[in-house]
């Protein structure tokens, strides 16, 4: 890790110039760091899981979705159906009547409602024809999406047990972790350690960050001549003028 590599570069240079807790401190925070990173997982995990499984819901609502089309669809041909009989059982009753009536103003008027009958059971025909196929074509399509879409489902089922493993992986590193913070923190004098709680306040990792060239490796931010000496000194626990950081010399 990284962290292990700046703590053991201040190790190495403290051991020469006067250990100052800096050392101690930084195993302690790198352990916290570490820590903090299987908290904040596990705090990730029900929000990760939550927006899987909405992709899932939303799948398969894609694939209901077409069902119903289809079905809207089938309920259209059945109606048409419905309509067509109707209208041939009237026509039928057009026909019945003509061979009844004496008049020919009332022949010729039966003859009309029946060829208007006739015209709409045609028009119905058509109609009914275009959507068999329309039903067919979205037949066929729903099986090509359903394929597609049960594929993602199950990849999406697989990133849920996928979660279900690291989770149970992160509660089984964090009592471990949690430990190696207690025994690191015992290992602190009680002064740096207090000026390291202190500082932490209201920071994001590091806490503890070197000092090269001059600026603090934090905030980024040149730190006066006054900060500069007491981190090369090494003597005592130093902070960064500007963001309050520990700061510690790394040439």
């Amino acid at each position: 890790m990284l962290l292990d590599g700046v703590r053991n570069t201040a190790s190495n240079r403290i051991s020469f110039m006067g250990d100052n807790g800096i050392t101690s401190l930084l195993i302690l925070q790198d352990r916290e760091m570490n820590l903090e990173r299987i908290e904040r997982s596990l705090e990730s995990l029900p929000f990760e899981r939550d927006s899987i499984q909405k992709k899932i819901a939303a799948l398969e609502s894609e694939i209901e979705a077409g069902k119903q089309r289809i079905k809207e669809m089938e309920v259209r041909g059945k109606a048409i159906e419905t309509e067509m009989g109707e209208v041939e059982n009237q026509a039928l009753k057009y026909k019945n009547q003509q061979l009844e009536v004496k008049k020919n103003e009332e022949y010729t008027a039966l003859t009309h409602e029946i060829e208007l009958a006739e015209a709409k059971v045609s028009g119905l025909e058509e109609t009914e024809l275009k959507l068999l196929y329309d039903i067919d074509d979205a037949r066929e399509t729903q099986a090509k999406d359903e394929v597609e879409i049960k594929e993602k489902i199950e990849m999406e089922s697989r990133a849920l047990s996928r979660l279900d493993e690291k989770e149970a992986n992160l509660k089984s590193e964090i009592d471990a972790a949690r430990e190696a913070v207690g025994e690191a923190e015992s290992q602190v004098e009680k002064q740096p350690l207090s000026i390291y709680r202190r500082v932490a306040r209201g920071l994001k990792y590091p806490i503890i960050v070197p000092l090269r060239e001059a600026k603090c490796k934090g905030c980024h931010m040149r730190v006066s001549a006054a900060v500069e000496v007491e981190a090369r000194k090494a003597n005592e626990i130093t902070t960064c003028d500007n963001c309050g950081r520990i700061v510690y010399w790394d040439a």
